[in-house]
């Protein structure tokens, strides 16, 4: 691995970033939407399956961390999902008009991106 870039350990703060997220609007989704001033939709449903879509990424993002070269399809995969969710995020903002929380959650999907285009270049020089 190259010594000044350490991607286990952003894959692993990533996944543990994921995971947590995806758990606490699974656990407090009420109490969430309730601080934020947010309709709660007709059926948790509609939280619980994109919040274990996030849990689940972030066990692919610890995945990952434990060997990250021989991982690099399941880096393609994360990437595609960061950026669907930020497409879609940016999409519904701006036309629809969703609560900023969901802009900021994006946000940092941004440094997962980053972190996954960087790791990808770095990866394909290693295979040389």
């Amino acid at each position: 691995m190259n010594r000044n870039i350490n991607f286990p350990l952003g894959f692993r703060l990533i996944g543990v970033y994921d995971i947590l997220l995806g758990l606490s609007f699974i656990l407090f989704y009420k109490s969430i939407y309730a601080t934020l001033e947010i309709e709660l939709p007709n059926h948790p449903g509609y939280i619980f399956v994109p919040a274990l879509f996030i849990v689940c990424g972030g066990v692919g993002e610890l995945l990952i961390a434990n060997n990250p070269l021989r991982n690099v399809d399941l880096v393609v995969v994360r990437l595609l999902m960061k950026l669907s969710f930020l497409a879609t995020v940016l999409y519904c903002y701006f036309t629809l008009g969703i609560p900023t929380i969901f802009l900021v959650i994006s946000i940092f999907s941004i440094i997962g991106i980053v972190k996954n285009l960087a790791f990808l270049k770095w990866a394909k020089k290693q295979k040389r």
